[in-house]
């Protein structure tokens, strides 16, 4: 009897030892990298939390890297996607995610996107982003900045998982009124041209008078001879190139590029 009880007894042991075992679980690696201490522990919290229920809704990892100056001798993009890199931040095989890299003192920030996902951030959208975060930064109110930046990213994601192009007006910040009576203007712009152009065209059609080269028919034959002629010029033109400025060479990074063999997509701007 004794030996019949002992097969369900060590089946009963052998699940039990199973259901305890810890599953293997990827830690997530996306948060805030506050070196430079930009913010205080609230914010911190709040700014993680929301990073959190993208992560949540999206599968899409955020990470904001906000250090020291680094040079102006590094690429802040290839120094943003190493980062990334180096510490396994982007969802999945595809490795969908976002590092903000923000340096106070350079007074710069740049937006480096990883995975097939950044195919859905154009440089246009990217480029808005900036914009509109860089209105918060140049009033030193990082905080907020990063809050719109996870807000644009997340109005971003949620047309881009659905199969839906990222529209600029997805994420502009400019009321839809506003927004209206700006696309009728240009409208009413676009309308303009050809219209002028065609009354300029009709009414050159209506000059009949032919301009004369000499003065032959105001003169008497041998009547008057010129003895000194002269050009004379009343208008100068003068074209001007701007000087490329070192303090632009981060500014005017946008688009494509590799980092240890890896594609990524990103912007930089200085404010």
């Amino acid at each position: 009897m004794k030996r019949g009880y002992g097969i369900p007894v060590l089946l009963a042991l052998c699940m039990a030892v199973f259901f305890c075992m810890p599953v293997p679980v990827r830690a997530e690696t996306a948060g805030v990298f506050d070196d430079y201490g930009v913010l205080d522990s609230g914010q911190r919290s709040d700014l993680e939390q929301r990073i959190k229920e993208i992560y949540d809704s999206f599968q899409f990892e955020t990470a904001f890297l906000i250090t020291e100056d680094v040079g102006e001798q590094a690429d802040y993009r290839q120094y943003a996607a190493a980062f990334m890199q180096r510490n396994d931040i982007g969802y999945g095989e595809e490795h969908n995610g976002l590092c903000v890299f923000h340096q106070p003192d350079a007074r710069n920030i740049t937006l480096v996107f990883r995975g097939e996902i950044q195919d859905a951030f154009s440089v246009r959208i990217q480029n808005l982003m900036l914009d509109n975060c860089t209105e918060e930064l140049k009033e030193d109110d990082t905080y907020e900045a990063y809050c719109t930046i996870l807000e644009d990213l997340e109005k971003g994601l949620s047309r881009a998982l659905s199969g839906k192009r990222i529209r600029p007006v997805d994420i502009s910040h400019i009321p839809v009124a506003l927004e209206i009576i700006k696309w009728i203007l240009i409208s009413f712009g676009v309308a303009a041209v050809p219209t002028l152009l065609l009354t300029w065209y009709q009414r050159h059609r209506m000059i009949t008078e032919v301009p004369r080269t000499n003065a032959d028919e105001y003169t008497e034959e041998e009547g008057i001879q010129f003895q000194e002629m002269r050009d004379m010029f009343v208008h100068r033109t003068v074209a001007r190139t701007r000087k490329h400025r070192d303090e632009d060479h981060h500014s005017g990074s946008h688009g494509s590029f590799t980092s240890g063999g890896e594609r990524f997509s990103g912007s930089g701007r200085n404010y």
